[in-house]
């Protein structure tokens, strides 16, 4: 049985070889192109008197490693990219240039950039050192989905009689069954604030007790045709309420070339619900400035790319490669 194993073991690790290298033995044009430009990207660093401790992540656009100056023993992020991810350079070359001259209270928001190290077909980004979000703060703000247990958002939201009428409102406003039924108005004015009422008499201990009382102040009102139809509302009901529990504060993408979006944009379109997370604000305030002043439209700003400073806890949005200037 023991040999038996290891021929398996074996023949598992041949397969999986022969998917990458392909029939000849060869690796693929393309991956070994990638690994040589990283191998060339360390040994220039080396020469540049960097020791490169370990590797601490890889995107769609490069790999990063913690780097070490072997002179001050300071400690630095290197992001090796391709020459060819033209947009990204140019993004972290106009933060490293700009940033000098923004507000303080926006710049802080962007990476130090400390230098741009050119050769061997990449272009090195060397920045500040970070640590990641903690499992709480990533998915309460940024719908982290690897923790969901983390998250005291529901049990802040249910406390607060405010953020609770907003999202009683909302799943009214947007409910499906209750738009197919054609209501009037008026019809729509007396569900919400009997729906309203009773949702803030006390506090929920969850969401799906919200929800409960929510159905039951709606079909004390409100006359449905069918049994059928009264279980796809309260279905409708229940996807709308836990959506708005679960969208994040903090927006992954810039809103559609309309400045009327941008009040509902950074506030997430709930207000009183961002307002339970100030700490949320200075970032989305940045995102408004940079979009505003500086024309960047911000993309991608979720939890693997945002981080934060070890030491003031500012968030910093690490991953500028998919940043769009207004000049292309």
């Amino acid at each position: 049985m023991k040999l038996l194993m290891e021929n398996w073991r074996k023949y598992l690790a041949e397969d999986i070889t022969a998917d990458i290298e392909g029939p000849t033995g060869a690796m693929p044009p393309h991956l070994l192109k990638k690994q040589n430009r990283q191998r060339d990207a360390r040994g220039l660093l080396r020469s540049m008197g960097f020791s490169v401790r370990r590797e601490l992540g890889r995107g769609a656009f490069g790999v990063v490693y913690e780097v070490e100056n072997n002179r001050t023993g300071e400690r630095s992020a290197a992001k090796v990219v391709s020459d060819e991810s033209k947009r990204e350079i140019e993004n972290y070359t106009f933060a490293m240039e700009e940033k000098a001259f923004m507000p303080e209270e926006y710049a802080k928001y962007l990476p130090d950039v400390k230098q741009l190290i050119t050769g061997g077909g990449s272009t090195i980004i060397l920045m500040e050192l970070l640590e990641p979000l903690d499992p709480q703060t990533a998915q309460e703000l940024f719908a982290a989905q690897d923790a969901p247990t983390a998250s005291k958002k529901p049990e802040k939201i249910l406390k607060d009689p405010e953020a609770v009428a907003e999202i009683v409102e909302r799943a009214i406003e947007h409910n499906r069954i209750l738009d197919q039924m054609r209501l009037t108005p008026e019809q729509y004015s007396e569900i919400t604030s009997v729906a309203v009422n009773a949702a803030t008499q006390s506090p929920h201990s969850d969401a799906d007790k919200l929800i409960n009382t929510i159905y039951d102040a709606v079909v004390g009102t409100l006359t449905f045709q069918s049994p059928a139809i009264s279980r796809a509302f309260e279905k409708a009901l229940k996807d709308t309420v836990l959506y708005y529990f679960d969208k994040q504060i903090i927006p992954v993408h810039q809103p559609e070339e309309d400045e009327d979006h941008y009040d509902t944009w950074t506030s997430g379109g709930l207000s009183k619900t961002s307002a339970l997370f100030p700490e949320a604000e200075g970032l989305m305030a940045a995102m408004k400035y940079f979009m505003q002043d500086k024309g960047w439209k911000p993309k991608d700003v979720h939890i693997n790319n945002v981080m934060r400073r070890p030491d003031t806890k500012d968030f910093v949005i690490v991953d500028l490669g998919l940043f769009k200037r207004g000049i292309f």
